[in-house]
């Protein structure tokens, strides 16, 4: 049974990429610990739930008493079952989906963590590693995910300060635009409007609210045409309700609001997501490891 689970250890310790000095660092335990249980002996029997879980397999699997699990296709479920769905409660299943994708990321449980229902308070789930990041809102009234694989070189050049990227942050620092923008993302879909129409409807100077349409129409928000709707023709807006200005609204807000509650909070990083290019290769920071029982002796005698 020993050199058995030996044989798995390895086996599913590469299967999830990890060597063996990271599989200690979760552990808590030394490298060298690792290997003598890859080489035949076993570990303190309260480690071996944390190791399954790390693994992701059970313990009957690590010691060979049950065999793997014929391979399934995980897309072709998520298609059925989503298709199975009614199309009004299909976001909720994709925040579940999401939610236990999530918790997989923590180390020490194999079940999946329960979406948390009735929340009172805004509650956020949050990953941060050093291949990805994430941020999703839980509460019922506004769900949303957002998930960032994060490429070598970060993101910095993603998000560089170019021009295009000032000009929407400035368009967008006005009560005014974000108004225009709630109207025109509350109208059905290919409605072409004027300018004199839209300042009816929000009660914002023509002027204005021309400026605020062409600096949309330059990001491409929006776009518009001439027509010949009257004996002169006339300049008519029509707007995509673009889904990425959405999206980043709703964030916006979440940044605005000091997060304060969550409900998973996977943080396993040991760097950002931006390499910055002036900055010097930095040392990482020394990991602060929990107490052996010798040196906890040691410090009893002290």
């Amino acid at each position: 049974m020993e050199l058995q689970f030996s044989k798995n250890l390895v086996k599913y310790r590469k299967t999830c990429g990890l060597t063996q000095g990271q599989l200690a660092a979760k552990l808590n335990v030394t490298p060298q610990a690792v290997s003598k249980w890859e080489n035949g002996s076993l570990p303190d029997s309260e480690l071996l739930p944390k190791i399954s879980g790390i693994l992701g397999v059970s313990l009957d699997m690590l010691f060979g008493i049950k065999q793997e699990q014929a391979e399934y296709d995980l897309d072709q479920l998520i298609i059925q079952k989503i298709r199975q769905t009614p199309p009004q409660e299909r976001a909720d299943l994709i925040m579940k989906l999401y939610y236990t994708t999530l918790s997989a990321y923590n180390d020490y449980t194999l079940s999946a963590a329960k979406y948390p229902e009735n929340l009172e308070l805004e509650t956020y789930a949050e990953l941060r590693t050093d291949y990805e990041c994430s941020i999703a809102r839980l509460n019922d009234d506004l769900k949303y995910c957002c998930f960032v694989k994060i490429p070598e070189n970060g993101v910095d050049s993603y998000t560089e300060a170019n021009e295009n990227m000032i000009y929407l942050f400035q368009t967008l620092a006005s009560k005014d635009a974000i108004e225009v923008i709630h109207y025109l993302g509350s109208c059905f879909r290919n409605r072409m409007q004027s300018l004199e129409f839209i300042s009816k409807q929000v009660n914002i100077p023509v002027k204005r609210v021309k400026k605020i349409m062409d600096n949309l129409d330059r990001l491409g928000i929006v776009w518009r045409v001439s027509a010949d709707i009257s004996d002169t023709p006339t300049i008519i807006y029509g707007y995509g309700h673009n889904t990425p200005l959405t999206c980043l609204l709703v964030i916006a807000k979440s940044i605005s609001r000091y997060i304060r509650f969550h409900d998973l909070f996977i943080d396993q990083y040991s760097r950002g997501p931006f390499r910055y290019s002036s900055l010097k290769e930095q040392t990482p920071v020394p990991e602060v490891s929990l107490w052996t029982e010798a040196e906890a002796s040691d410090e009893e005698e002290l």
